[in-house]
């Protein structure tokens, strides 16, 4: 026995020897694949030095005396110890092979490897030294804690790496309750998809532990992506790598979140899928969505679910609600599901404190009253001050003065007051400070001066002031002209249609893509035509007033029309040709892609045969393209134009090299035109080659890009 004990012993030795060589040269350590599977190994063994050493430092703390005077005791413990030393050691051997992989955060695993070492190394020193340790009882008393903590904060360490900063203290900690957002006020990224991501996704995905190399704690580091290539694709049918992943079946590997984690929900798949369709806009508004669009009823469903976690009091009697219903009075719940109930008044002329008093049996509920224009008094208020949950009360062009205010301190929840049109002074607005939860004051068209109210902002700085819009001195800004004109693609001479809905108002325009000025640029007159590939900026000016935006406006000639397009090259599954008919059928597309009506290409170069039933004298071809440079739609690299009255024969009559975006823009379109000698042909063969790797300043740099076209003019 003991001659294995020294095996053991000697074994511990040189791993540790080992462990701390491999510390010092990390940097030069190259793991081969066949150490990478006994690196994987470390979670399994790692639960072992922990086990022993627990059980040797509590049998060190309560068996002292049994220990030293038991022989049988004293061989088991020693063993104990060897076997911990020894399964340390090993652990931490194994868990520097593993820290060679990918995706750990560098700092926090640094941590973790020297605590590791220092584990081992400690158990192998206390186990050379426990025979005269154990003399002494305070002091292998005192190196048992040390054990047991160092395992502790080493543990934690690791758990931190693999589960998620604070994993072994979360359940302790006190949650960090998210704030209840309004509708009107929320950020449909920050307040409906990044909470989906931080609670399905950063786990693996954070800055601690960076699996594939994708960290999506920040809005950069999800357009970043990871060694995959970038997380969407809004031009993808599929919408891109992160929606393919989560789609993909449960048990397959490469499925997101991975097996055993929480899955996404049906509406959580639902809601990044159209926030993605949207356009990725990570400032979009959930206010400026239509009642009717999917995102917006997702967003219902979360809402009003927040709202009725808000609350702990019961819900009201309906008989009670139904009674309390009256021709002044419109009492009615908050959300669907939810216990707190809205109060709204109507008829200043039939208004009483009475009517307030009716309240009392649902004033546990109320959390919104509105009382704007009801001659309601400071004596009122009191009464009103018994609405224990009220969160929102309007008391806008009441009767009330800032005496009543003081009365208003017992509602302690209140986040929103409305005083607007009352005496109400800037002094005593002060009295609101005490209000813990108040977060918006409305006061315009008070008594309160702005520059005092400015002052009060200054101090009270949890709470936000609306002193409403002065715009006494304020010089209005134009609105852009409108083009009326409903043609995209000339085929004769038609009138240029410009109108601006302020009279007075002067339009001037450019044809040479310069901005139009009040000086240089022409006066629209109204009897402008347009016979050929025109670019239209029109700007409006008005003496007194800011001059608007510039509108923009293209038309493309089209003197002869295909008969047939012949795709020599596939088109994308998700933007083909279906009919032969969309490259020539004068139909313009949308600024919004998905909308229907172009072709588009990127893994093959556009390549299309256009066929006359008799030859053409042609002199330049214009591809109408889109260019969306956040979306990877950019215009062509090169534009080859070959022509022939044989397909098989035909030579090359021109080429174009499309100036390339440099910065980030929205979405316009543009027309390539390819000029060359006249030349007649009855066959047109058009390529356009989409660029390689998108530029180094580009979101998607090094990706490929698409081209979209919706029509092909032939001049």
């Amino acid at each position: 026995m003991q001659r294995w004990k020294n095996s053991l012993f000697n074994i511990t030795i040189a791993l540790n020897c080992l462990l701390v060589f491999l510390l010092l040269f990390q940097d030069r350590l190259a793991v081969p694949a066949w150490l990478q599977v006994a690196g994987r190994m470390h979670p399994l063994l790692l639960h072992f030095p922990i086990v022993l050493l627990v059980i040797y430092a509590i049998a060190v703390i309560v068996l002292p005396r049994q220990i030293n005077s038991n022989e049988a005791y004293k061989n088991i413990t020693g063993l104990l110890l060897l076997l911990t030393a020894f399964t340390a050691a090993a652990t931490a051997v194994m868990g520097l092979f593993l820290s060679k992989e990918p995706g750990y955060d560098a700092e926090a695993l640094q941590w973790h490897k020297w605590a590791g070492v220092s584990v081992s190394v400690f158990t192998l020193l206390w186990y050379a030294f426990n025979k005269q340790l154990q003399k002494n009882k305070i002091i292998s008393a005192l190196i048992s804690l040390t054990a047991f903590f160092l395992i502790i904060i080493t543990g934690h360490q690791g758990a931190g790496i693999t589960h998620g900063q604070n994993f072994l203290l979360a359940p302790i900690m006190p949650e960090k309750k998210q704030s209840v957002v309004s509708p009107d006020e929320a950020v449909v990224f920050t307040d409906m998809v990044a909470p989906i991501l931080k609670a399905k996704c950063e786990g693996c995905h954070n800055s601690k532990k960076a699996k594939g190399e994708l960290v999506m704690e920040t809005e950069e580091l999800l357009l970043k992506g990871g060694k995959n290539g970038k997380l969407w694709d809004s031009t993808a049918t599929d919408l891109g790598l992160l929606l393919r992943r989560i789609h993909l079946p449960v048990e397959q590997k490469k499925h997101m979140p991975p097996q055993g984690k929480p899955q996404l929900t049906e509406d959580e798949i639902a809601i990044i899928a159209q926030w993605i369709r949207k356009g990725s806009d990570f400032s979009l508004k959930l206010a400026s969505l239509s009642p009717a669009d999917t995102l917006r009823q997702l967003a219902d469903k979360i809402f009003a679910q927040a709202a009725i976690a808000e609350y702990d009091f019961d819900e009201a009697d309906a008989a009670i609600v139904e009674k309390l219903n009256t021709a002044n009075r419109v009492v009615s719940k908050e959300a669907y599901g939810s216990p707190a109930l809205t109060v709204s008044f109507f008829n200043s002329t039939i208004f009483n404190a009475a009517q307030l008093k009716e309240l009392d049996a649902i004033k546990k509920q109320v959390v919104t009253l509105n009382l704007a224009k009801m001659p309601v008094t400071d004596a009122d208020i009191k009464l009103i001050s018994g609405f224990e949950n009220l969160r929102r009360l309007n008391l806008s062009f009441t009767n009330i003065t800032g005496a009543g205010l003081q009365d208003l301190q017992k509602l302690q929840l209140l986040k929103s007051l409305s005083v607007s049109g009352t005496n109400i002074t800037a002094a005593e607005l002060q009295q609101l400070k005490n209000l813990p939860q108040l977060k918006k004051v409305y006061a315009w068209h008070t008594a309160a001066a702005a520059a005092d109210i400015k002052k009060i902002q200054e101090q009270l700085k949890n709470i936000s002031f609306e002193t409403g819009f002065n715009g006494d001195t304020t010089i209005m800004k134009l609105t852009p002209p409108v083009v009326l004109n409903e043609e995209g693609f000339v085929t004769s001479t038609i009138p240029l249609k410009l109108k601006h809905y302020i009279q007075g108002a002067t339009i001037r325009y450019t044809t040479d893509g310069s901005e139009p000025d009040s000086i240089h640029a022409a006066v629209y007159k109204g009897t402008e035509t347009i016979s050929s590939n025109t670019f239209i900026k029109a700007k409006a000016f008005k003496t007194g007033w800011i001059s608007s935006d510039i509108i923009e406006a293209s038309f493309y000639k089209s003197t002869y029309r295909p008969d047939s397009v012949i795709y020599l090259q596939p088109a994308d599954s998700s933007y083909k040709d279906e009919q032969g008919k969309l490259l020539i059928d004068k139909e313009k597309g949308e600024v919004n892609f998905q909308l229907g009506n172009w072709v588009a290409f990127r893994k093959n170069r556009m390549e299309c045969l256009l066929q006359f039933t008799t030859p053409v004298p042609v002199q330049s071809i214009t591809l109408s393209c889109l260019i969306d440079i956040g979306s990877y739609i950019m215009p062509a690299q090169k534009i080859e134009i070959w022509g022939g009255d044989d397909p098989k024969k035909l030579k090359q009559l021109g080429i174009l090299i499309p100036e390339q975006p440099t910065m980030l823009k929205p979405a316009y379109m543009k027309g390539l035109e390819c000029k060359f000698n006249t030349t007649t042909v009855k066959y047109i063969k058009i390529i356009a080659v989409p660029v390689g790797k998108l530029p180094a300043w580009h979101p998607g740099k090094g990706d490929k890009a698409w081209i979209f076209t919706d029509e092909i003019l032939v001049n």
